[in-house]
């Protein structure tokens, strides 16, 4: 009979779950080993995260300069005009800058260059937010107009222009556009970009 009673009392102290009866809630301790696995956790998951965001980042603002290009070609086509595309730091005039935006405008002379009496602009965009490298495939920072041909052709030959989205990147995307004015995109190896 005793062995009944120690057994019952037991069964009074504690619960299934290892609380005391008539206990609720987390002790301190139970509460900071909870919130150390949850840290550890987290710390192995954010370095996968950083890279997941800055490929999207890169793919995003690619995605955006291609979708320009492509425009700028389907209106040269559409308009039977020369229309260009150049880079802008300051979304008014033509400087080359690809890094901080670009314009796309029917070129009335078919120079790449925008002159507002003269040309029309069609749209200007820019790539937003985040550090950007960008050079063209001599290693300037500056690039030369791409200007599309009434037939949709790429006036002036091939053109290659490399980005880079951190000074430590391991890869950079490159866009060609060849004489017929058809675009390409690949991932290719750097050692680090400036």
């Amino acid at each position: 009979m005793n062995g009944r009673r120690k057994l019952s009392n037991m069964i009074n102290k504690f619960s299934y779950f290892g609380l005391r009866a008539g206990s609720s809630g987390l002790t301190v301790i139970e509460l900071m080993i909870t919130l150390a696995v949850f840290a550890i956790m987290a710390s192995l998951a954010a370095p996968p995260m950083q890279n997941l965001i800055t490929n999207y980042r890169e793919r995003t603002a690619i995605n955006q300069l291609t979708g320009y290009m492509r425009l700028a070609r389907s209106e040269a086509i559409t308009r039977s005009a020369y229309v260009s595309l150049c880079g802008s730091s300051d979304g008014k005039r033509c400087d080359g800058d690809l890094k901080e935006g670009w314009l796309v405008f029917q070129d009335a002379n078919g120079d790449g260059l925008y002159q507002s009496a003269s040309d029309t602009l069609i749209r200007s965009g820019s790539l937003g937010m985040g550090e950007r490298y960008f050079t063209d495939a001599n290693g300037t920072a500056t690039a030369s107009p791409l200007i599309y041909s009434r037939d949709g052709s790429r006036r002036g030959g091939e053109i290659q222009w490399l980005f880079c989205f951190s000074a430590d990147a391991k890869h950079q995307r490159q866009l060609s556009v060849n004489a017929a004015g058809y675009l390409k995109v690949e991932k290719v190896a750097v050692l680090g970009c400036n």
